[in-house]
């Protein structure tokens, strides 16, 4: 019997572990755990951050870096983005500087953060084909990425052919991760004519079905020490 609780308290310690355990790719702010905290890029108005230097937003706060390029915090002016259509029209967001790929590195400094999301655009030209690329690492070195290039052409969704130049303006693809085994230390977005907008982070929050499993693991882990003392 005692084996018996004992394979019971695994299996409902592994079963919670796995609930927890899910990285995915999300796509809506919905899709966050809450709370969850926004960088809208509302609160500057055009300032350059040159290469070395960073910029830190909310608090505590959140620290955007770049050792290659420049890019511009609360940008207003619209920028054509090709293909891709053009942003600035009534928003103000973060865009790359640099003609060419560089990499942008967002650090939470310690934040107990699981999972980030963005509305993300870029520069793109027929039949370029190039991508952003957005990886987060984990505290325990544990790592995900995306990548986003060919946007679509409409709200509808529809796939981009390289043969229609159809323009849209503020458009952009929502997209982040939530990682499987542990909190986010930092982000890299690494590509060419990037803007971003939106950036939403949250603190880990346990899932409810996660709570109750592990409750259950704990609950057959005391049962079994009791039947032991007696």
């Amino acid at each position: 019997m005692r084996h018996i609780f004992t394979i019971a308290a695994l299996g409902f310690a592994s079963m919670a572990f796995q609930a927890q355990a899910q990285a995915a790719l999300i796509t809506q702010p919905s899709q966050l755990p809450a709370p969850a905290q926004v960088i809208d890029f509302n609160a500057e108005d055009g300032l350059f951050i040159g290469i070395g230097s960073s910029y830190s937003a909310n608090l505590p706060p959140v620290t955007l870096s770049s050792q290659d390029g420049d890019f511009t915090v609360g940008q207003r002016i619209a920028t054509d983005l090709g293909i891709n259509g053009s942003w600035g029209a009534g928003k103000s967001f973060l865009s790359f500087d640099k003609i060419g790929d560089m990499t942008l590195r967002i650090d939470f400094n310690g934040l107990k953060t699981r999972a980030f999301l963005a509305d993300w655009s870029m520069y793109e030209e027929a039949n370029d084909n190039r991508l952003t690329t957005v990886t987060a690492y984990g505290i325990d070195g544990s790592s995900e990425s995306f990548s986003l290039g060919s946007f679509a052409t409409s709200l509808d969704g529809v796939d981009l052919d390289d043969s229609q130049l159809i323009y849209s303006t503020n458009f952009s693809v929502t997209q982040g991760i939530r990682l499987a085994h542990a909190d986010i230390a930092y982000i890299t977005v690494q590509g060419d004519g990037v803007v971003m907008d939106n950036f939403a982070y949250t603190q880990a929050v346990p899932e409810p079905e996660s709570m109750v499993l592990a409750a259950l693991g704990l609950s057959a882990v005391a049962l079994l020490r009791r039947r032991r003392q007696n």
